[in-house]
């Protein structure tokens, strides 16, 4: 008869273990998939074409300055799934393409965009300042200077 009760009463812990161990997995399952998409989201953000508005060297504004080809409201930065990116702007009244970056994040909050512009090839490592579906704030370290590019989507 004790034998009976201690087999019942093992079955009943394996039954709660057993249940225990399925909510935690499902748990865990359930907390991965939404980092993964959180960071999905983030990247999926990005996509599109951006156009520059205001560029801030040092908090100041630069006002239609070929300085790095950065022309507000005549530059674009178009960002590709394949993490391929094409920058437009106007120089000297000619419109220019860049030929094939590419860009990728290094964390959450920053990304490095890689291309080549009116032959100059240019490397840029920004903090992403703020990211919605409507805008994008990369600030970035040249020779000493701060940059802060403000980028609208359309």
């Amino acid at each position: 008869m004790r034998c009976q009760k201690n087999r019942n009463l093992l079955r009943r812990l394996n039954k709660k273990t057993n249940t225990i161990l399925i909510v935690a997995l499902c748990s865990l399952l359930s907390v991965s998939l939404f980092f993964t998409f959180m960071s999905c989201d983030r990247q999926e953000m990005l996509y599109g074409t951006w156009v520059l508005q205001t560029v801030l060297m040092n908090g100041e504004p630069l006002e239609d300055s070929l300085q790095f080809n950065l022309i507000p409201k005549y530059t674009s930065y178009t960002f590709f799934i394949m993490n391929s990116l094409t920058i437009r702007t106007i120089a000297s009244g000619e419109s220019i393409t860049s030929p094939e970056g590419l860009y990728y994040f290094k964390d959450k909050s920053t990304i490095e965009m890689k291309y080549t512009l009116l032959y100059k090839y240019y490397e840029i490592t920004a903090a992403i300042k703020k990211l919605n579906r409507q805008e994008l704030h990369l600030q970035y370290n040249d020779n000493g200077n701060d940059y802060l590019l403000k980028l609208y989507s359309y």
